[in-house]
């Protein structure tokens, strides 16, 4: 709800806000505007992933990367790379955002996930900008997070929102991962 988004935004402290962005991950430099709480940033899908990977991980962050352990036929580790976990933000207070998030399949925009076979409890966001150049839907489980971007590298609209472009594929790809 950007109205209350944004009241609570203004009551905290937007440096405080910002300072918060910038230790989940969300970016360095964002500017110093009211409106980057609703999201007015231009922020990549992994760039969303990784402050939501620390709100999904109670607070704790870590470097997101593609590969994590390289092993041969028999299991063996060839290489592996070494995850550095910090607190950024208390588990309280990432547990209260995601079970806010939650409210986005109950009773929010990502409410029809189910039509598209999603039945388990998430957390979730929608985005969409003003322009409706770009669709989005971020939700996540315990077991798994994941990003979908809706768009045209040109900036040419879609005339989608998060709800109706991103979410029908975040809903069946994250049915079908977690079947099982």
């Amino acid at each position: 709800i950007n109205r209350v988004t944004a009241a609570l935004a203004r009551d905290i402290g937007l440096d405080n806000v910002l300072a918060t962005a910038e230790a989940i991950g969300l970016g360095e430099d964002l500017p110093p505007y009211p409106a980057v709480v609703l999201g007015s940033m231009e922020v990549s899908p992994l760039g969303v992933a990784q402050a939501f990977t620390t709100l999904a991980g109670q607070g704790s962050r870590s470097r997101l990367f593609s590969i994590r352990d390289v092993v041969d036929a028999e299991g063996r580790v060839l290489e592996k790379k070494s995850v550095k976990v910090r607190q950024v933000v208390s588990p309280q207070a990432a547990d209260r955002r995601t079970s806010l998030r939650q409210g986005v399949f109950t009773r929010g925009t990502g409410g029809a996930a189910s039509r598209y076979g999603f039945h388990r409890t998430a957390a979730g966001k929608t985005g969409t900008t003003s322009d409706s150049k770009d669709a989005w839907f971020l939700g996540y489980t315990p077991d798994l997070l994941t990003v979908v971007w809706v768009g045209f590298d040109s900036k040419k609209g879609t005339g989608l929102t998060g709800s109706s472009g991103a979410l029908p594929i975040w809903a069946e790809f994250m049915a079908q991962a977690l079947e099982g």
